[in-house]
């Protein structure tokens, strides 16, 4: 069974393109298949040394094969980063993939921007990510946590990502031997995700069963 994830959200710098990279990596080091597919033409195709597929969606016509590949083999997870500050495309991504994460930071701007996505993509997901990890930071954060999570129950993740200054590495030319550090936070960061798709594939399970009842 494939598992597409597609991280989106119009604010630029919350974390999308290291956060898939973190998930990437993550899988492999489950032994699970993983692709990352980057989207964003002002970024450059990095792959070398990397253990897991990338994947060239920054043209139309290439993306679609893409994703025509992700429901014919129906392997893997498939992991999308839709760079920052595109609704139209947000909107359109989620229309193709099984879920849609939006990773916020702990500011009052990240949260206007991923409050003002959860109400454009009704089945989009928050996931506080580069999170951190200082006592007094984490409890100013948690206060605007707890604000989103009450303004959106049950469409918040609940297990933050945490903010590792190594995991930068993953935006390198190449990746050959990520630090422990990274590997640490991808296996967490795999943990999380595949944790949450569960759990949105079986809420949905359950949907579908309340409206054939």
């Amino acid at each position: 069974m494939s598992h597409s994830v597609y991280f989106g959200g119009r604010k630029g710098g919350a974390t999308k393109t290291t956060t898939s990279h973190l998930v990437c990596l993550g899988a492999i080091l489950h032994k699970q298949p993983a692709a990352y597919v980057l989207t964003d033409p002002d970024r450059r195709l990095k792959e070398e040394g990397r253990p897991y597929s990338v994947l060239d969606g920054r043209d139309p016509n290439d993306l679609a094969k893409i994703l025509g590949a992700i429901d014919a083999h129906r392997n893997g997870w498939w992991i999308i980063d839709g760079g920052g500050n595109r609704p139209a495309f947000d909107a359109e991504m989620a229309r193709h993939v099984d879920l849609v994460i939006l990773p916020f930071r702990d500011s009052e701007e990240d949260l206007e921007a991923v409050t003002r996505d959860l109400h454009a993509y009704p089945n989009a997901l928050a996931w506080p990510c580069a999170w951190p990890t200082n006592d007094k930071a984490r409890q100013v954060a948690r206060g605007l946590f707890e604000a989103l999570s009450l303004a959106f129950p049950r469409r918040v993740v609940t297990s933050p990502l945490f903010f590792v200054n190594s995991a930068k590495e993953l935006l390198d030319a190449s990746l050959d031997n990520p630090s422990t550090p990274t590997r640490n936070a991808a296996r967490r960061a795999f943990d999380i995700v595949s944790d949450t798709f569960d759990a949105y594939a079986q809420k949905g399970d359950e949907a579908r069963g309340r409206a054939i009842a």
